[in-house]
């Protein structure tokens, strides 16, 4: 039987074992929150535009259609994100209008054999071709802080060589840049794609103790999604 790992995953258990265990071994749900459920909205939105090739008015009514509307502490707190969201996606389009690329694919789903009984699979936000035939493969960012964070160390970042790696293998196609399209400013930073050949090895590595259910290490609880509900969080109330 073939173990599936994707980044997800895999990120769950790199962040806490605990984390892991919690969502993909006792099945558990992880309630979603106004920033998890403003950026569904707002991701499903960007896959209708690119798809539908939308103009702006057409893109606003798109989310509208695919607004969340669960996750919000109250009615007061949800109208002022799905306000915020108009504005943002307004500003989205005219930047994206203005640096116009050939999208390729969105939303791209891959599933890939990796060897040793493991199955890596992933669904990549937008993978743009280029004029030499190669491609891009971007990620959706809503450009929270947190996630700026994370964007400065996308050299190393295994999320993407996961998906450049995956789409690489399903199409056949030479990846030149990975990075992130940032929603809330809106900015595209991409880097040159140079790919890791130990990547599969500690895919693989991490693969394994996953399946082994090796739980032993604890992550930060104060910046964990399930801090109230874990039975091993410092700071369960």
């Amino acid at each position: 039987m073939v173990f599936e790992l994707n980044y997800s995953k895999i990120n769950a258990y790199l962040f806490c074992h605990y984390l892991y265990k919690f969502v993909y071994i006792d099945k558990k749900y992880v309630k979603h929150n106004p920033k998890t459920s403003f950026g569904i909205s707002i991701h499903r939105t960007l896959k209708e535009y690119v798809l539908k090739n939308a103009d702006l008015k057409m893109m606003l009514n798109l989310y509208e259609e695919n607004w969340v509307n669960f996750g919000y502490d109250n009615p007061r707190d949800m109208m002022e994100y799905y306000e915020s969201g108009m504005n943002i996606l307004k500003n989205f389009y005219e930047y994206d209008r203005k640096n116009a690329t050939e999208v390729l694919f969105c939303e791209e789903y891959f599933d890939v054999d990796i060897g040793d009984g493991f199955g890596l699979r992933g669904t990549v936000d937008r993978i743009e071709k280029n004029p030499d035939g190669s491609i891009n493969i971007v990620d959706y960012k809503m450009g929270f802080e947190e996630d700026k964070h994370d964007c400065l160390h996308s050299r190393n970042n295994l999320q993407l060589e996961i998906y450049a790696y995956g789409i690489s293998k399903k199409h056949g196609l030479k990846v030149s840049n990975i990075g992130y399209y940032f929603v809330l400013v809106p900015k595209k930073t991409l880097i040159e794609y140079s790919y890791d050949s130990f990547l599969i090895d500690n895919l693989k590595n991490i693969g394994e103790m996953m399946r082994k259910n090796v739980i032993d290490r604890k992550g930060n609880c104060n910046n964990c999604l399930i801090r109230d509900l874990c039975l091993y969080s410092n700071l369960r109330k």
